[in-house]
């Protein structure tokens, strides 16, 4: 297997940091997959495993690219600057560079958390995709933006032994143009503005391709969110992983997710 790390232009030549996976034995008929990396401190821990996992995949066959966002990891941009629709367009463009690289006629997305919500709403939108892999998707904007700004609160009691702004006050900040730290990253309004709508499952998704959408779980407790979501995709799957959430600071550092992995390369090896 070849590792290629490049820089590629994506919208508005914002220039996008990038890792390509190429198979040891390339096989025509599967397609390339798009790894959708989550936002902010889910990304540093989860790093290793979506690593550990697009080696899998390249192993077995599959190109995978993984790839920055615009104002994460080594893509230009600043992160107060994203918004949904820009993500969603860097997912796109990085679709057309992983299909250019490998030459494979198909494009699959994979997503984890947020990146899965991101993966989810360009598949709606694209015009044709092989397979659509959501783990742990985050489904309901609002209550996610309340959980980031939770930390910033958390991290407030830490630091100065009371909670100065609370909740509220923290959107008044963003809505006034002002960006607010959560764990080293500063978000500000237009992102909060874009994801705060988001309600995935309350309604048909236009994707009607076959998709796995995977809870995953220290327990085996069904989540309703997750059942809605694969009711409202025409052709999914809903699988459980017993697996700790490693995208977040926990005792354990993941360098793969064992169950999470055989979940998904069983679906994809009937599909």
């Amino acid at each position: 297997m070849i590792e290629e790390p490049f820089f590629f232009t994506g919208p508005g030549d914002c220039r996008l940091f990038g890792v390509f996976h190429q198979p040891p034995s390339p096989d025509a008929t599967k397609p390339v997959f798009v790894f959708c990396h989550p936002l902010g401190e889910e990304k540093l821990w989860s790093h290793r495993t979506f690593v550990s996992y697009a080696r899998r995949l390249a192993d077995a066959g599959y190109p995978v690219l993984r790839f920055d966002l615009r104002g994460n990891g080594d893509s230009e941009g600043r992160f107060q600057d994203l918004t949904v629709d820009f993500a969603c367009a860097d997912i796109e463009c990085a679709m057309a560079e992983a299909k250019r690289r490998s030459g494979a006629a198909d494009v699959s997305l994979l997503g984890l958390r947020f990146g899965a919500t991101l993966a989810t709403l360009v598949a709606g939108r694209v015009p044709a995709l092989r397979h659509l892999v959501l783990w742990a998707p985050v489904t309901h904007g609002e209550r996610y933006l309340q959980e980031l700004l939770r930390i910033n609160v958390m991290t407030q009691l830490a630091t100065y032994k009371v909670v100065r702004q609370e909740r509220a006050d923290l959107v008044a900040e963003l809505q006034a143009g002002r960006s607010v730290n959560v764990d080293g990253y500063e978000m500000a309004w237009p992102l909060y503005e874009s994801v705060a709508p988001l309600a995935l499952g309350t309604a048909p998704l236009q994707y009607a391709g076959p998709t796995l959408v995977v809870q995953v779980d220290k327990q085996p407790r069904p989540s309703p969110d997750l059942q809605r979501l694969a009711e409202a995709l025409p052709a999914a799957t809903l699988a459980f992983a017993q697996e700790e959430p490693f995208w977040k600071e926990i005792a354990k550092f993941y360098q793969e997710a064992p169950a999470l992995f055989q979940v998904t390369t069983e679906w994809l090896a009937g599909h």
